[in-house]
C-alpha cells in the first residue's frame, strides 16, 4: 500500500510483501503482463506421492462436483491451500490443465459428461487480470502520485467494492459474453488470489458468487495454510470462511514434480 511511510515500512500488495520504496513498480506490474516475481523456497526437490497429492485431489474433486458425484454445503466450491511462494507455479500448472493440455496426472475432464449428459467445461479465471479492470483499482490510480496518497485512502477504496466489482466482471466476461453455462457442469478455477491481498478475501468472492446466483463449480487455490481447522490467508490470522469444501493438505513445492 502507499503513504508517508519511510523506506523500511513493509506493506502488502499483490503477490507478496514489498517495501514502500518499490510499491509503485508493484502496482504498475498489476496492469502489465509482467507480474512481480516471487522468491521460491527450496523444498528439497523430493517428489511426493500422487496418492496424497493435494493438487491432484483438488482437480479430481472439481471434476467430481461437475459430474454431480459430490454435493457442496451450499454451492460446489472447493478450496486448497498453497504455499504462497509457489502460487505462480501452481497457477501455470492449472492454466495448462484448464485448456486441456495432456501429459500430466491431474484429473481428466475432456470428454467427460455430467449425470444429465452435459459436457464438462473447465475455465481458468486470472483474478490479477480482472483486477486492473475494476473501477476501484482505477480510482486508486487516479488519487494522485503515489508518494502523496495515504495508505488508508487506498485501503478504503479497494476494500469497499473490490469483491463486488470482480464478480461483476467475472459474470459479464465469462458467463454473459463468454458463453459459459451457469451450471454445476461448468468449472471456474479462480487463479492468483494472492494478487488481491490484503484487499479482499476468498470468502468475500464466494459470498458474491452465491449472492449473484452463480451455480458453477468453483475452485480456488488459496495462498496460505489451514490452522486449527481454519483457512489462514498468507499464514496470518486464521478465519472461518464461506462453507466451501476444503482440502486441508497444503500444496508444497515437492508436489509439483508429481503432476
Amino acid at each position: 500500500m502507499v503513504g508517508d511511510a519511510g523506506p523500511t515500512e513493509v506493506v502488502g500488495i499483490g503477490l507478496l510483501h514489498v517495501d514502500a520504496t518499490v510499491l509503485e513498480s508493484q502496482i504498475e506490474a498489476l496492469v502489465t503482463d509482467d507480474p512481480p516475481e516471487l522468491v521460491e523456497i527450496d523444498g528439497g526437490g523430493a517428489p511426493m506421492s500422487g496418492v496424497n497429492n493435494p493438487l491432484i485431489k483438488f482437480t479430481t474433486e472439481l471434476v467430481d462436483f461437475a459430474r454431480g458425484e459430490r454435493r457442496g454445503i451450499r454451492n460446489p466450491f472447493v478450496m486448497v491451500p498453497v504455499d504462497p511462494p509457489i502460487e505462480k507455479r501452481v497457477t501455470e500448472i492449472l492454466e495448462r490443465w484448464t485448456v486441456g493440455e495432456e501429459g500430466h496426472r491431474l484429473a481428466d475432464w475432456k470428454g467427460v459428461t455430467s449425470g444429465s449428459g452435459d459436457p464438462i467445461t473447465v475455465t481458468g479465471v486470472r483474478l490479477d487480470e480482472l483486477l486492473p479492470e475494476t473501477t476501484a483499482f482505477q480510482t486508486c490510480r487516479d488519487l494522485g502520485p503515489l508518494p502523496n496518497v495515504s495508505t488508508r485512502s487506498v485501503e478504503e477504496t479497494l476494500e469497499g467494492n473490490l469483491a463486488t466489482e470482480l464478480i461483476d466482471l467475472l459474470i459479464n466476461t465469462y458467463i454473459h459474453e463468454g458463453g459459459i453455462e451457469n451450471d454445476q457442469s461448468s468449472v471456474l478455477v479462480l487463479l492468483n488470489l494472492g494478487s488481491l491481498y490484503p484487499f479482499t478475501r476468498a470468502s468475500e468472492l464466494l459470498d458474491e458468487l452465491d449472492r449473484r446466483n452463480v451455480t458453477t463449480t468453483v475452485g480456488i487455490p488459496f495462498p496460505g495454510s489451514v490452522i486449527g481447522g481454519r483457512l489462514s490467508f498468507y499464514n496470518e490470522d486464521a478465519r472461518h470462511y464461506y462453507p466451501a469444501h476444503r482440502i486441508n493438505q497444503q500444496i508444497e513445492e515437492g508436489y509439483l514434480t508429481d503432476v
